[in-house]
């Protein structure tokens, strides 16, 4: 018994959690495609939106950046969960940090950076 406990001990220490949070570098005034954007997209639409897909590609810049610019990814997000055309399909609403960085982005041009 004393053996499993301190088994079960080494095994809970050694556990780490090493994601970063996708924006915790993002700088939310002016924030980059790479640092800011594309991980908000690859952990949220991916699952769908691949390069392969029928429902629209949102693998690259240019079409991250064409469906931000047309509004329509930005509609869609910020629909409530309930509502018919609301993004991501069957997952959570983007929080409202992640929403205002893609408006941010959009509203600076939408730069590859």
């Amino acid at each position: 018994m004393r053996y499993s406990l301190f088994f079960l001990l080494i095994i809970l220490c050694s556990c780490t959690y090493n994601e970063l949070d996708p924006i915790s570098d993002c700088d939310s005034d002016n924030p980059s495609f790479a640092i800011c954007v594309k991980p908000i997209i690859d952990n949220n639409c991916l699952g769908c939106h691949s390069e392969s897909s029928l429902n629209g590609d949102l693998s690259s810049y240019e079409s991250i950046q064409e469906y931000i610019i047309n509004q329509d990814l930005l509609d869609r997000v910020q629909r409530n969960i309930n509502e018919i055309g609301f993004m991501p399909l069957g997952g959570n609403k983007l929080d409202d940090q992640q929403i205002d960085i893609l408006i941010k982005w959009r509203n600076n041009g939408a730069p590859n950076n």
